[in-house]
């Protein structure tokens, strides 16, 4: 076996799988609730798949010493299809919420503090183990002058909206994570997008001060930061599946065996192409997303419990599962040990590390992700309840000056 092997992403999914499964079976944690089963269970299978892609890509690292998309059109796809969908999701999820909110508006103070609270606290704690790290590779000496240490670390923290220099003159930084933060700048660019798109969707439009800080942060977006308009398309696509639930209703009429047919088919005809960035590729990414999005289950597998659960962590497991590679392959084993071994001793240190990523994973959910989402949850009720109260004693404010409720002084006396 090498890994490049089929059965290595295979047995690699089932480690995975059964690791959460015994997680779940002990702790005794449900399922989380979802309004689309289909599309959490398929984030159950993106972000294991972005891990299988960089653990390929490693191999051929410390063999050739280039990092970049393997030979195989399997495990390129794993990877980068694994992300167009991410972007999808992204898209569904929130032009979802704005098709809902057509007629009573959109809130949207607690939407950019839920996404906050939901990317940033993970984001900063990836971000201090990656500066650890190679201050401990750099034997904890500074190799950049203190006049140039704020031009490094600010791109870094801030979510690559500017490239990314190498923290301390380690010029293999991106290694330490397999380079995974670049796909949050596109999360942040839909985000900050989302007041402009609103003007096309809500009947209640945005107010001033949401469109113009749209405007900034997308010009900010462009200026300091190339855009790659190939990963635009994924987010118009994920637009297509709430539009087509909302305003038709033909999908109701497609059986469910049908569509999984539809999208296996359409998964088949992904993997003959040797990169994502093709608009034909792109096109049955999309097809396959749109089915999922209005109900595919694939036969019922998307809509397994455990899955669900790994779509749940796949947020954890998208940032920390580069860092706990490198963990083990660079500072752990050593490169220059790795480098000798068969490609059977490879895969099998790779299929130990699986357990170590879910585990991690479920960790950084549970004490990290989790904590922060409930305080974004708790903010935003008050800030909703607030907003009640404010309108209820505008609402209250004429009944004080309307002179039918203005004793005079004759009625005072009397």
């Amino acid at each position: 076996m090498n890994p490049l092997n089929p059965l290595f992403a295979v047995i690699i999914f089932i480690i995975a799988f059964i690791t959460a499964y015994l997680t779940r079976l002990k702790y005794k944690v449900n399922a989380p609730d979802s309004r689309n089963d289909a599309i959490d269970g398929m984030r159950g299978f993106l972000a294991i798949g972005v891990f299988i892609h960089h653990s390929c890509i490693w191999h051929q690292f410390i063999q050739i010493g280039k990092w970049q998309d393997p030979g195989s059109n399997l495990y390129t796809q794993l990877g980068q299809t694994s992300v167009l969908l991410f972007f999808m999701i992204t898209s569904f999820l929130f032009i979802s919420k704005l098709i809902n909110a057509k007629e009573k508006g959109f809130a949207w103070p607690a939407f950019f503090l839920s996404r906050t609270f939901r990317l940033v606290p993970l984001y900063i704690f990836s971000k201090s183990l990656i500066i650890i790290f190679i201050a401990f590779i750099s034997l904890w000496q500074s190799n950049t002058p203190q006049s140039a240490l704020l031009k490094i670390v600010f791109p870094w923290l801030s979510f690559r909206i500017h490239e990314t220099p190498a923290i301390n003159n380690y010029e293999n930084s991106f290694l330490v994570n397999c380079g995974v933060y670049w796909s949050l700048h596109y999360e942040w660019l839909f985000y900050f997008s989302l007041p402009l798109i609103a003007l096309l969707i809500l009947k209640v439009k945005p107010k001033k001060e949401y469109i113009i800080l749209s405007l900034l942060a997308v010009t900010g977006f462009y200026f300091f930061h190339s855009v790659a308009y190939y990963y635009i398309i994924p987010f118009i696509a994920g637009a297509i599946a709430p539009i087509l639930r909302k305003y038709t209703s033909f999908h109701k009429k497609i059986k469910d065996v049908h569509k999984s047919i539809l999208t296996i088919i359409c998964l088949f005809l992904i993997g003959l192409f040797p990169s994502a960035n093709n608009i034909y590729c792109i096109l049955l990414i999309s097809i396959v997303f749109t089915c999922i999005a209005l109900g595919a289950t694939i036969f019922g597998l998307l809509k397994n419990a455990t899955l669900k659960f790994l779509g749940e962590i796949c947020y954890s497991t998208y940032l920390l599962h580069g860092i706990i590679i490198f963990t083990v392959f660079y500072m752990g084993l050593g490169l220059d040990s790795i480098r000798h071994w068969t490609p059977l001793e490879y895969c099998l240190v790779v299929f130990a590390i699986t357990p170590i990523v879910v585990i991690i994973s479920i960790a950084g959910f549970k004490y990290i992700e989790k904590p922060f989402i409930d305080k974004a949850k708790k903010i935003s009720q008050q800030l909703k309840t607030g907003n009640k109260i404010s309108a209820a004693k505008e609402s209250l404010n004429p009944l004080v000056t309307d002179p039918i409720f203005i004793k005079s002084d004759t009625d005072q006396i009397r």
